[in-house]
Protein backbone atom coordinates (compact mmCIF):
# COMPACT_ATOMS: atom_id res chain seq x y z
CA UNK A 1 0.00 0.00 0.00
CA UNK A 2 1.39 3.59 -0.63
CA UNK A 3 0.31 6.83 0.92
CA UNK A 4 0.75 10.45 -0.13
CA UNK A 5 0.66 13.41 2.15
CA UNK A 6 1.93 16.75 2.47
CA UNK A 7 5.11 16.70 4.94
CA UNK A 8 7.15 19.49 6.20
CA UNK A 9 10.28 18.79 3.93
CA UNK A 10 13.93 20.05 4.89
CA UNK A 11 15.63 20.33 1.68
CA UNK A 12 19.13 21.22 2.62
CA UNK A 13 20.81 23.63 6.10
CA UNK A 14 18.41 26.66 6.50
CA UNK A 15 15.95 25.33 3.71
CA UNK A 16 12.35 24.07 5.22
CA UNK A 17 9.22 23.89 3.72
CA UNK A 18 6.25 21.93 2.63
CA UNK A 19 6.22 19.21 -0.43
CA UNK A 20 4.21 15.30 -1.47
CA UNK A 21 5.62 12.30 0.46
CA UNK A 22 5.05 9.08 -1.14
CA UNK A 23 5.50 6.08 1.31
CA UNK A 24 5.12 2.56 0.56
CA UNK A 25 4.40 0.77 3.53
CA UNK A 26 5.08 -2.36 5.11
CA UNK A 27 3.29 -5.06 6.56
CA UNK A 28 4.19 -4.08 9.96
CA UNK A 29 3.68 -0.30 9.75
CA UNK A 30 1.33 1.57 11.05
CA UNK A 31 -0.10 5.09 9.26
CA UNK A 32 -1.29 7.43 11.90
CA UNK A 33 -3.10 10.52 10.79
CA UNK A 34 -1.95 13.96 12.94
CA UNK A 35 -3.22 15.58 15.17
CA UNK A 36 -0.05 17.94 16.52
CA UNK A 37 3.17 17.77 16.31
CA UNK A 38 5.84 20.01 17.64
CA UNK A 39 9.32 21.67 17.31
CA UNK A 40 12.22 20.08 19.35
CA UNK A 41 16.06 21.70 19.78
CA UNK A 42 17.40 18.83 17.88
CA UNK A 43 15.07 19.43 14.99
CA UNK A 44 16.90 23.17 15.33
CA UNK A 45 20.53 21.93 15.36
CA UNK A 46 19.44 19.62 12.29
CA UNK A 47 17.56 22.72 10.62
CA UNK A 48 20.99 24.88 11.06
CA UNK A 49 23.48 22.76 11.13
CA UNK A 50 22.06 19.63 9.14
CA UNK A 51 22.82 16.86 11.49
CA UNK A 52 21.70 15.66 14.54
CA UNK A 53 25.07 14.95 16.21
CA UNK A 54 28.00 16.05 14.08
CA UNK A 55 29.47 12.32 13.33
CA UNK A 56 26.26 11.24 11.63
CA UNK A 57 25.53 14.05 8.96
CA UNK A 58 21.70 13.68 6.83
CA UNK A 59 21.12 13.08 3.67
CA UNK A 60 18.53 15.67 2.19
CA UNK A 61 15.77 15.60 2.31
CA UNK A 62 14.84 14.88 5.73
CA UNK A 63 11.55 14.67 7.01
CA UNK A 64 11.84 16.38 10.64
CA UNK A 65 9.17 16.01 13.68
CA UNK A 66 9.54 13.30 16.37
CA UNK A 67 7.23 14.59 18.89
CA UNK A 68 3.82 14.22 17.41
CA UNK A 69 0.53 12.15 18.39
CA UNK A 70 -2.48 11.49 16.43
CA UNK A 71 -5.30 8.77 15.91
CA UNK A 72 -4.51 5.53 13.43
CA UNK A 73 -5.97 5.00 9.79
CA UNK A 74 -4.58 2.06 8.96
CA UNK A 75 -2.19 -0.72 10.49
CA UNK A 76 -0.39 -3.57 7.95
CA UNK A 77 -1.66 -7.05 8.50
CA UNK A 78 1.44 -8.36 10.31
CA UNK A 79 0.44 -5.27 13.46
CA UNK A 80 -1.83 -6.84 16.13
CA UNK A 81 -1.53 -4.40 19.09
CA UNK A 82 -3.17 -1.88 16.97
CA UNK A 83 -5.90 -1.08 15.05
CA UNK A 84 -7.88 1.98 13.21
CA UNK A 85 -9.36 4.43 15.18
CA UNK A 86 -7.01 3.87 18.57
CA UNK A 87 -5.03 7.61 19.48
CA UNK A 88 -1.41 7.43 20.01
CA UNK A 89 1.67 9.30 20.51
CA UNK A 90 4.56 9.08 19.06
CA UNK A 91 7.78 7.98 20.51
CA UNK A 92 9.67 6.06 17.96
CA UNK A 93 12.43 3.42 17.97
CA UNK A 94 16.02 5.45 18.37
CA UNK A 95 17.73 2.45 18.31
CA UNK A 96 16.74 1.79 14.77
CA UNK A 97 18.67 4.94 13.71
CA UNK A 98 17.07 8.35 12.11
CA UNK A 99 15.94 11.30 13.62
CA UNK A 100 12.12 10.30 13.34
CA UNK A 101 9.57 9.38 11.34
CA UNK A 102 8.77 12.56 10.04
CA UNK A 103 5.98 13.29 12.58
CA UNK A 104 5.61 17.36 10.80
CA UNK A 105 2.94 16.05 8.27
CA UNK A 106 -0.17 15.26 7.77
CA UNK A 107 0.50 11.72 8.52
CA UNK A 108 3.34 9.99 9.93
CA UNK A 109 4.36 6.02 9.55
CA UNK A 110 6.04 3.72 12.53
CA UNK A 111 6.15 0.36 14.15
CA UNK A 112 4.06 -0.73 16.81
CA UNK A 113 7.17 -0.29 19.16
CA UNK A 114 7.20 3.49 18.16
CA UNK A 115 3.98 4.17 20.05
CA UNK A 116 2.69 4.64 22.82
CA UNK A 117 -1.51 4.54 23.38
CA UNK A 118 -3.60 8.41 24.63
CA UNK A 119 -4.08 7.81 28.30
CA UNK A 120 -7.67 7.61 28.85
CA UNK A 121 -8.93 11.15 29.40
CA UNK A 122 -5.92 12.99 28.31
CA UNK A 123 -6.08 16.25 26.14
CA UNK A 124 -4.70 15.73 22.57
CA UNK A 125 -3.04 18.20 22.62
CA UNK A 126 -1.19 17.34 25.77
CA UNK A 127 -0.48 13.92 24.48
CA UNK A 128 1.18 14.96 20.94
CA UNK A 129 3.62 16.59 22.99
CA UNK A 130 4.36 13.11 25.16
CA UNK A 131 7.63 12.14 23.82
CA UNK A 132 9.14 15.35 25.10
CA UNK A 133 6.66 15.57 28.54
CA UNK A 134 7.21 12.11 30.09
CA UNK A 135 11.66 12.56 29.87
CA UNK A 136 11.34 15.21 31.85
CA UNK A 137 9.04 14.05 34.63
CA UNK A 138 10.71 11.32 34.58
CA UNK A 139 13.57 13.20 35.57
CA UNK A 140 11.80 14.26 39.02
CA UNK A 141 10.74 10.61 39.25
CA UNK A 142 14.06 9.22 39.35
CA UNK A 143 16.27 12.14 40.48
CA UNK A 144 16.33 11.54 44.51
CA UNK A 145 14.43 14.60 45.54
CA UNK A 146 12.72 14.11 48.98
CA UNK A 147 10.40 16.32 50.95
CA UNK A 148 12.49 19.04 52.59
CA UNK A 149 15.11 19.25 49.99
CA UNK A 150 16.58 22.43 48.74
CA UNK A 151 16.72 22.04 44.60
CA UNK A 152 17.78 24.03 42.34
CA UNK A 153 17.14 23.58 38.40
CA UNK A 154 19.74 25.32 35.67
CA UNK A 155 18.01 26.21 32.36
CA UNK A 156 14.46 27.23 32.77
CA UNK A 157 13.15 26.17 28.90
CA UNK A 158 10.99 23.65 28.76
CA UNK A 159 12.86 20.89 30.29
CA UNK A 160 13.49 23.23 33.20
CA UNK A 161 9.96 24.59 33.57
CA UNK A 162 8.81 20.95 33.59
CA UNK A 163 10.97 19.97 36.17
CA UNK A 164 10.59 22.89 38.34
CA UNK A 165 7.14 22.24 38.60
CA UNK A 166 7.95 18.57 39.44
CA UNK A 167 9.90 19.18 42.05
CA UNK A 168 8.22 21.37 43.96
CA UNK A 169 5.12 19.15 43.68
CA UNK A 170 7.50 16.12 44.94
CA UNK A 171 7.89 18.35 48.44
CA UNK A 172 11.15 19.90 47.94
CA UNK A 173 11.20 22.76 50.71
CA UNK A 174 12.90 25.38 48.03
CA UNK A 175 12.92 25.44 44.77
CA UNK A 176 15.21 28.08 43.02
CA UNK A 177 15.66 28.50 38.98
CA UNK A 178 18.49 29.65 37.26
CA UNK A 179 18.03 31.35 33.76
CA UNK A 180 19.50 34.11 31.86
CA UNK A 181 16.13 35.07 30.26
CA UNK A 182 13.68 37.48 32.46
CA UNK A 183 10.25 35.82 30.74
CA UNK A 184 11.35 32.47 31.69
CA UNK A 185 12.56 33.67 35.51
CA UNK A 186 9.13 35.39 35.70
CA UNK A 187 7.05 32.54 34.27
CA UNK A 188 8.78 29.79 36.68
CA UNK A 189 7.70 31.96 39.40
CA UNK A 190 4.14 32.05 38.15
CA UNK A 191 4.10 28.45 37.76
CA UNK A 192 4.77 27.86 41.29
CA UNK A 193 9.15 27.94 42.07
CA UNK A 194 10.22 29.64 45.16
CA UNK A 195 13.02 32.35 43.63
CA UNK A 196 14.67 32.73 40.65
CA UNK A 197 18.07 34.43 39.63
CA UNK A 198 19.10 35.75 36.03
CA UNK A 199 22.45 34.84 36.29
CA UNK A 200 23.55 37.12 33.44
CA UNK A 201 22.81 39.66 35.64
CA UNK A 202 23.43 38.46 39.61
CA UNK A 203 26.21 36.20 40.47
CA UNK A 204 23.98 32.75 41.01
CA UNK A 205 26.62 30.92 42.72
CA UNK A 206 26.79 33.43 45.26
CA UNK A 207 23.04 33.94 46.14
CA UNK A 208 22.87 29.61 46.46
CA UNK A 209 25.80 29.67 49.25
CA UNK A 210 24.42 32.59 50.91
CA UNK A 211 20.91 30.73 51.05
CA UNK A 212 22.17 27.44 52.18
CA UNK A 213 24.75 29.16 54.55
CA UNK A 214 27.67 28.19 52.26
CA UNK A 215 26.97 24.22 52.12
CA UNK A 216 25.18 23.89 48.33
CA UNK A 217 21.48 22.23 46.97
CA UNK A 218 20.91 19.25 48.17
CA UNK A 219 19.84 18.24 44.52
CA UNK A 220 20.89 20.05 41.46
CA UNK A 221 18.80 19.46 38.08
CA UNK A 222 20.78 20.60 35.06
CA UNK A 223 18.30 20.98 32.38
CA UNK A 224 20.24 23.13 29.48
CA UNK A 225 21.04 21.09 26.87
CA UNK A 226 20.71 20.48 22.99
CA UNK A 227 22.00 23.69 21.32
CA UNK A 228 21.10 26.20 24.77
CA UNK A 229 24.30 28.14 24.56
CA UNK A 230 24.72 28.08 28.66
CA UNK A 231 25.08 24.47 28.65
CA UNK A 232 28.83 24.29 29.50
CA UNK A 233 28.32 27.01 31.72
CA UNK A 234 25.41 25.95 33.67
CA UNK A 235 26.83 22.27 33.80
CA UNK A 236 29.99 24.00 35.59
CA UNK A 237 27.79 25.69 37.99
CA UNK A 238 25.43 22.64 38.99
CA UNK A 239 28.76 20.92 39.77
CA UNK A 240 30.11 23.58 42.24
CA UNK A 241 26.91 24.72 43.77
CA UNK A 242 25.68 21.22 45.08
CA UNK A 243 26.83 20.31 47.97
CA UNK A 244 29.12 17.68 49.31
CA UNK A 245 26.89 13.95 48.55
CA UNK A 246 24.41 16.15 47.07
CA UNK A 247 22.57 14.73 44.12
CA UNK A 248 23.40 16.55 40.16
CA UNK A 249 21.14 15.26 37.76
CA UNK A 250 20.95 15.93 34.05
CA UNK A 251 18.88 14.62 30.93
CA UNK A 252 19.12 16.46 28.02
CA UNK A 253 21.54 15.61 24.82
CA UNK A 254 24.49 18.11 24.62
CA UNK A 255 25.53 17.31 21.07
CA UNK A 256 29.11 18.68 21.39
CA UNK A 257 31.90 18.19 24.00
CA UNK A 258 32.15 20.52 27.07
CA UNK A 259 34.72 21.04 29.77
CA UNK A 260 34.24 20.34 33.26
CA UNK A 261 36.40 22.67 35.23
CA UNK A 262 35.92 20.97 38.01
CA UNK A 263 35.36 17.18 37.87
CA UNK A 264 37.68 16.45 40.69
CA UNK A 265 33.95 17.35 42.85
CA UNK A 266 32.54 14.52 41.47
CA UNK A 267 34.66 12.33 42.98
CA UNK A 268 36.45 13.90 45.81
CA UNK A 269 32.83 15.19 47.73
CA UNK A 270 31.15 12.33 46.35
CA UNK A 271 28.80 13.50 44.01
CA UNK A 272 25.47 11.19 43.06
CA UNK A 273 25.49 12.23 39.25
CA UNK A 274 22.39 10.99 37.79
CA UNK A 275 22.49 11.14 34.14
CA UNK A 276 18.87 9.63 33.51
CA UNK A 277 17.73 9.07 30.20
CA UNK A 278 14.28 7.84 29.49
CA UNK A 279 14.18 5.99 26.43
CA UNK A 280 17.31 6.45 24.60
CA UNK A 281 18.54 2.57 25.64
CA UNK A 282 16.28 0.79 25.19
CA UNK A 283 12.62 1.35 23.85
CA UNK A 284 11.44 -1.33 26.98
CA UNK A 285 11.82 1.91 29.07
CA UNK A 286 8.88 3.51 27.27
CA UNK A 287 6.41 0.89 28.22
CA UNK A 288 7.49 0.39 32.08
CA UNK A 289 7.75 4.04 32.15
CA UNK A 290 5.86 6.49 30.05
CA UNK A 291 2.53 5.24 31.63
CA UNK A 292 3.86 6.84 35.09
CA UNK A 293 5.52 9.90 34.04
CA UNK A 294 2.41 11.12 31.93
CA UNK A 295 0.05 10.79 35.19
CA UNK A 296 1.23 14.11 36.74
CA UNK A 297 0.21 15.76 32.79
CA UNK A 298 -3.13 13.53 33.35
CA UNK A 299 -4.11 15.35 36.96
CA UNK A 300 -3.40 18.59 35.54
CA UNK A 301 -0.33 18.67 38.91
CA UNK A 302 2.44 20.00 35.67
CA UNK A 303 1.48 22.59 34.20
CA UNK A 304 2.06 22.69 30.20
CA UNK A 305 -0.19 24.76 28.60
CA UNK A 306 1.39 27.74 29.76
CA UNK A 307 4.89 26.70 28.33
CA UNK A 308 3.32 26.67 24.71
CA UNK A 309 4.43 29.30 22.30
CA UNK A 310 2.96 29.76 19.45
CA UNK A 311 1.28 27.27 16.99
CA UNK A 312 1.34 27.27 13.10
CA UNK A 313 -0.11 25.75 10.71
CA UNK A 314 1.66 22.83 8.63
CA UNK A 315 1.74 25.22 5.70
CA UNK A 316 3.67 27.62 7.63
CA UNK A 317 6.35 25.33 8.83
CA UNK A 318 9.03 28.15 7.80
CA UNK A 319 7.49 30.73 10.11
CA UNK A 320 7.16 28.32 13.06
CA UNK A 321 11.03 27.72 13.19
CA UNK A 322 11.70 31.26 12.38
CA UNK A 323 9.63 31.24 15.60
CA UNK A 324 11.40 28.47 17.83
CA UNK A 325 15.05 30.07 17.13
CA UNK A 326 14.52 33.76 16.86
CA UNK A 327 12.65 34.42 19.57
CA UNK A 328 14.13 34.45 22.50
CA UNK A 329 11.31 33.87 24.67
CA UNK A 330 9.98 30.45 22.95
CA UNK A 331 9.79 27.50 24.98
CA UNK A 332 7.69 24.95 22.34
CA UNK A 333 6.16 26.01 18.69
CA UNK A 334 3.57 23.68 17.98
CA UNK A 335 2.35 22.46 14.46
CA UNK A 336 -1.12 21.54 13.05
CA UNK A 337 -1.50 20.01 9.72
Amino acid sequence: MKKTYKAGCLQGIGKIGVCERTVELEDDDILVKTYQASICLADVQTFQKGYYVEAEPLKFPVFLGHEAGGTIEYVGPKVVDYQPGDKVMLMHNVRRGGIGPGGMAEYFIGKSNDFVRVPEGMDMELASLGETIAPFIYVVQKCGVKIGDFAVVTGLNFIGQIIAQGLKKSGAYKVIGIDTNDYRCNLAKELGIDMTINSSKDDAYKIIMDLTKGKGADIVCQSAAYVDPTVEEYMNLATEIVRPMGILAFQGDFLKPITIKNMHRWHHESLDIRSIAFRHYSQCEVLNWAEDALKPVLHDMIKIKPLLTATYSLDDIDKAFDEAINNPNALKVILKP
